[in-house]
């Protein structure tokens, strides 16, 4: 009995002692907690917000224009390569299935002629070795040209020319036209067609095809021409246009519209 007494005393004894240990812990933690600095929830302030807008339109107000104007230039870049690399193919593909090396054998190689039963020249060769999403035959319209072209400052580039026209179907359009004194065929190609900007050496260039072999090149070797009056005296597009397939050639098809706001004495 007395053993069992002593048993039940120091159970007790020992469950206050586990309660104090504990109280002093939790007064030890509390004031422990309450020396520590309280967490703060950190956000932006109005003004920071403000800032950060106002900046980011800055830059956007900065970069945008440039990045349109360069995904712009791209686009007609790859729209005139493809334009270049079609003709040059048509051009092969007749001398192929004429069987002959010259192209002024062939039936592109003359005069034009929408008669029908009798189509030859321009007319023929437009018609049959492209895709044809509208034919202007002689009649210059806005269907398949601009309205009016311009250099790239703003000059009046002369008119479109070509005895017969049409727009492909990948929107280009391509005139042409043959000069019977050298027997070389005129090209006019607009890279997309009636749509703006109608600007030389951006959407607008000129081509001949040699009579001899057929060999597709720019109206002049000489780029620095492009978007400048030759003197040529042609009354056309070719007067501004020269210069610029080479150009865009020799830059590898990029487009680089500095070379036509230098002054004459930066490009001598």
């Amino acid at each position: 009995m007395i053993n069992k007494k002593k048993t039940e005393n120091a159970t007790h004894i020992n469950i206050l002692s586990s309660v104090h240990r504990r109280s002093y812990i939790d007064v030890k933690k509390a004031k422990i907690g309450s020396i520590l600095p309280t967490p703060v929830e950190e956000g932006f302030t109005l003004a920071e917000v403000l800032i950060t807008l106002s900046i980011v339109g800055v830059v956007a107000v900065l970069t945008i224009p440039s990045v349109m104007k360069n995904y712009r230039y791209k686009t007609y870049a790859a729209s005139m390569k493809k334009v270049y690399s079609q003709l040059t193919d048509a051009v092969q593909a007749i001398m192929n299935d004429e069987m002959t090396t010259e192209f002024h054998k062939t039936t592109a190689g003359v005069k034009s002629s929408d008669t029908a039963g009798e189509e030859k020249g321009a007319y023929y060769f437009l018609h049959n070795y492209f895709k044809v999403a509208a034919s202007c035959n002689d009649n210059l319209n806005t269907e398949c040209l601009g309205s009016s072209y311009k250099t790239f400052t703003g000059t009046d580039a002369g008119s479109a020319f070509g005895e017969s026209c049409i727009r492909t179907t990948n929107g280009a359009t391509i005139c042409m036209t043959l000069n019977p004194k050298n027997g070389i065929t005129s090209v006019l190609i607009d890279a997309n067609g009636p749509a703006d900007p109608n600007i030389v050496g951006l959407d607008t260039f000129v081509t001949n095809i040699s009579g001899v072999d057929g060999s597709v090149t720019d109206w002049s070797s000489d780029e620095t021409l492009c978007n400048k009056d030759s003197g040529a005296g042609n009354g056309h597009l070719a007067d501004y246009a020269s210069g610029c397939l080479t150009q865009l050639m020799n830059n590898g098809w990029v487009i680089d519209d500095t070379k036509w706001t230098k002054t004459e004495e930066e490009t001598e």
